[in-house]
């Protein structure tokens, strides 16, 4: 997570009811050129005018949050597994997003082992820098 791109952040939000559907970013564009990204923290799209982002949040950011994302994870996870703070012997898991809220995104292994399978890890928003869209080398 870029700290300083996440501080330049808007919500956007539905108008119908006012749920969150991601956020604009301002990068080094103009002052009216922002990235969008999902609720996570994930682009959706790059370099649009303000209004053009916050368009395509409301028609995509949602439903762009059913891309698969990946993690850096032991196995088993815990419950105590703090994604944050790797370990070397770590490697990279398929994840699903099972729940959001305004805060933390809570996420499970899509492919879990007995141990883990009822295991969900809640992580604060934005997740980007634990959650990748983009598989690894040599992970599909």
């Amino acid at each position: 997570m870029d700290i300083g791109r996440w501080r330049s952040r808007l919500p956007v939000t539905r108008p119908s009811d006012g749920e969150l559907v991601g956020w604009t970013l301002s990068e080094n564009y103009d002052e009216y050129s922002v990235d969008a990204v999902n609720p996570v923290g994930h682009l959706v799209a790059t370099g649009l005018h303000v209004l053009d982002a916050a368009e395509v949040l409301v028609t995509a950011g949602l439903s762009s949050l059913s891309v698969p994302c990946w993690a850096f994870a032991p196995i088993p996870i815990s419950r105590e597994t703090d994604l944050r703070s790797p370990e070397p012997s770590w490697q990279w898991r398929r994840m699903v997003l099972v729940q959001l809220d305004d805060t933390r995104v809570w996420i499970r292994p899509g492919y879990p082992s007995w141990e883990e399978r009822r295991v969900e890890l809640p992580i604060v928003i934005p997740a980007d820098d634990v959650l990748v869209t983009d598989p690894p080398d040599g992970h599909e």
